[in-house]
């Protein structure tokens, strides 16, 4: 956009409003991927061009379309936010990076909202859901992108699409096909485990996510009567995001060498060693157990 802005006003200034004119029009005839957001600033631009030049001819064109791509673009976000907030989605912004996490792991109320199900054993709404796979996490990223508007961030085989991907939720079974993962995309995620423990150490230097005392953050083998328990019931760490250390392991996009999918955070009925924000381990990415479930990011 900025570079439409920047060849129309070079134009306009060296060889006039009709040359400006013509590569707009150029520019409108082949335009695709343009956000309502940069559609509405170049016509407003445009708008202002006639007005300088008083053709008044043109300048309703352009103000009429600006004006009317301005306001769908804020009624896209007002309906995202106005979702977001009833879906209980509250992201953090992760300071010096580029990416806002959810602030406590996917719960079993927001789950069972995409998905229409809740493969979880220790029931509770505001528990976080467990008994996924990693599978089933990215599978409910793109879903929970689409809900919402967002570019999913997941395809296999090329396509975004869940409903092409050949996978039944919850089976314990392999999504077949090439998973890529569309990095500039804004939709939901999965975390890196480089992100994942930037984020758990909130900017602090604690040994739990949190605190060194992992009883006031988190709940584990030593307090939670071997079970999980509702979200943000613990102290949070510096950012403010819950449950990083405990409750349940969460899955990261990584793998390691051998395919596996790497997790984080420990567990209600682990030790306390695992809790540890450095720790972290590896399963195949069909597993799925009671201490086992993940939290969302999205890029900026």
């Amino acid at each position: 956009m900025r570079d439409t802005i920047q060849k129309l006003t070079e134009l306009y200034e060296n060889d006039g409003y009709e040359s400006a004119k013509a590569y707009f029009d150029d520019w409108q005839a082949a335009k695709k991927d343009i956000t309502q957001k940069e559609y509405a600033t170049v016509m407003l631009f445009m708008a202002r061009l006639c007005l300088a030049k008083e053709r008044f001819d043109d300048l309703s064109q352009f103000f009429n379309a600006g004006v009317s791509a301005a306001e769908k673009q804020e009624k896209m976000q007002t309906q995202k936010i106005s979702a977001e907030k009833f879906l209980s989605i509250d992201m953090v912004d992760i300071p010096d990076r580029n990416f806002k996490m959810l602030r406590t792991p996917v719960t079993q109320k927001l789950y069972s909202a995409i998905m229409g199900e809740n493969p979880s054993y220790f029931k509770g709404e505001d528990n976080p859901v467990e008994r996924v796979s990693w599978y089933d996490a990215i599978y409910f990223c793109n879903k929970l992108s689409e809900k919402l508007g967002y570019e999913p961030v997941y395809a296999v085989d090329g396509t975004t699409d869940v409903t092409k991907w050949g996978y039944t939720l919850h089976k314990g079974t392999s999504i077949l096909g090439d998973i890529a993962q569309n990095e500039s995309a804004n939709g939901f995620r999965l975390p890196t485990l480089g992100e994942w423990q930037y984020a758990a150490k909130g900017g602090q230097d604690y040994k739990y996510a949190g605190s060194d005392n992992l009883d006031e953050v988190g709940w584990y083998e030593g307090n939670s009567g071997d079970k999980t328990h509702p979200v943000a019931q613990k102290k949070s760490n510096g950012y403010g995001l819950f449950d990083m250390s405990g409750n349940v392991w969460e899955w990261v996009w990584n793998s390691n060498n051998s395919g596996n999918r790497c997790y984080c955070g420990g567990y209600s009925c682990g030790q306390a060693r695992c809790c540890a924000v450095s720790y972290y381990d590896n399963f195949s990415a069909s597993y799925f157990s009671s201490y086992l479930g993940f939290r969302v990011v999205r890029n900026r």
